[in-house]
């Protein structure tokens, strides 16, 4: 009996504890509302979007794996990564759309932002960008660079660059091709587009005071020890000098050494070259190293530098230094009224095809970046004024290329 009581009282207390559990819950029917309560207590106001239209930035660095574009403030020279996402704004100068691909190092650009991510990136209507420019001085001790006649200005905040690497401007050879960013005449970064290297001569004891020439670039004496900057590309180059010479195609790597053994270059010697003259007018006298030659037939002519002149009455003196460096060569020789002083190749000479086909280019490209100016032209004075001495620098530019380094055609011929 003892046992029975002590096995109820044990079921009592059960169900008592398991009442005072129930009870604890409150026995409450629930709709959710005290989910959604919880939710608006931990709801965060949105961030607003903050716009620096009036505040220039310098994009530094692009990293599309973390979608990550670093920013240098222009003013204030402090650099910070903002991030972007498939709804950020890349725009161009007047408002197209671009893809973040066709933004690059050393753009100038003003942004808007939430927080630290990016809402719209677009490039500065306020500022130039020159392309393709060569052919260029610069001077790090006056802080200036000139092109085509136009001198722009820099200080110390300038930035420079090499496809997404910076560099200083001590790195930068009139040998480059580069892109100027800035506004008015003051510049804000150099983008190197093509860069250069260096071809450097061995052996050069037989060809000292001969000429070597690469592509229709660059015609200079032969010196000892002799290093030439050339901008990266490939060229035809060529020596000759009293009798022996020869040419070969190099490549040119920018930042880096291409070694030319002249040796290999010397052949059999003493070797010749026959020339064919073409004149205008039909009656220029032509004159080799001072003596009268006879153009109505091949004339031979030995490998080396000589003197060639040609005269007409009534028109100016026709006057090269012409470097004989091939088998066979026609040269054309027409009088203006301008007189000139350079020196011709024959295995390069004025009026071949590669050098036409690439000042064609040249100025096809030229013509149509002009016609893509002209027509950005007519949405302010502003970019009137800006186009206008782009346009100049272009045309001025190309002028310079058939006087530079006294060779005919200026631009390199890049094979």
């Amino acid at each position: 009996m003892q046992k029975r009581n002590r096995r109820f009282v044990f079921i009592a207390a059960c169900l008592v504890l398991l009442l005072a559990g129930c009870g604890g819950r409150g026995g409450k029917i629930t709709d959710g509302r005290e989910s959604l309560k919880g939710k608006e207590d931990s709801y965060i106001e949105e961030v607003e979007i903050l716009k620096e239209t009036d505040k220039l930035y310098i994009v530094t660095a692009i990293d599309s794996d973390r979608s990550v574009i670093t920013l240098q403030d222009w003013e204030t020279t402090r650099e910070k990564p903002f991030n972007y996402t498939g709804a950020t704004y890349f725009k161009g100068k007047y408002g197209d759309n671009l893809t973040v691909n066709q933004i690059s190092v050393g753009e100038l650009v003003t942004v808007e932002r939430r927080g630290e991510t990016l809402v719209n990136v677009q490039i500065s209507d306020e500022v130039f960008s020159y392309d393709d420019l060569y052919h260029f001085t610069l001077d790090l001790s006056k802080q200036t660079l000139s092109v085509g006649g136009s001198t722009y200005f820099f200080d110390d905040k300038v930035s420079a660059y090499h496809g997404n690497s910076k560099i200083s401007l001590s790195e930068i050879s009139e040998q480059d091709t580069i892109c100027l960013r800035g506004i008015d005449k003051q510049i804000y970064t150099i983008q190197v587009l093509a860069g250069h290297g260096t071809v450097a001569l061995k052996n050069t004891d037989i060809f000292q005071g001969g000429y070597i020439t690469i592509g229709n670039m660059i015609s200079m004496k032969i010196v000892p020890q002799m290093r030439i900057e050339v901008a990266e590309g490939t060229y035809l180059l060529t020596v000759a000098n009293d009798g022996y010479g020869g040419s070969r195609e190099i490549t040119v790597e920018a930042n880096q050494e291409t070694a030319v053994d002249l040796n290999e270059l010397k052949g059999e010697g003493p070797k010749s070259c026959q020339i064919q003259f073409k004149v205008e007018p039909a009656n220029t006298e032509v004159y080799l190293d001072g003596q009268k030659i006879d153009i109505s037939k091949a004339v031979e002519v030995r490998y080396g530098a000589h003197r060639l002149t040609a005269k007409a009455e009534g028109y100016e003196e026709w006057s090269r230094t012409l470097i004989v460096n091939s088998k066979t060569a026609e040269l054309t020789i027409k009088l203006t009224d301008k007189s000139s002083d350079e020196t011709i190749s024959t295995s390069n000479p004025p009026g071949n095809n590669n050098s036409n086909n690439n000042n064609n280019s040249n100025n096809n490209n030229n013509s149509n970046n002009n016609n893509n100016n002209n027509n950005r032209n007519n949405n302010t004075n502003k970019n009137n004024n800006t186009n206008n001495n782009n346009n100049n620098s272009n045309n001025n530019n190309n002028n310079n290329n058939n006087s530079n380094n006294n060779v005919t055609s200026g631009n390199a011929a890049r094979r």
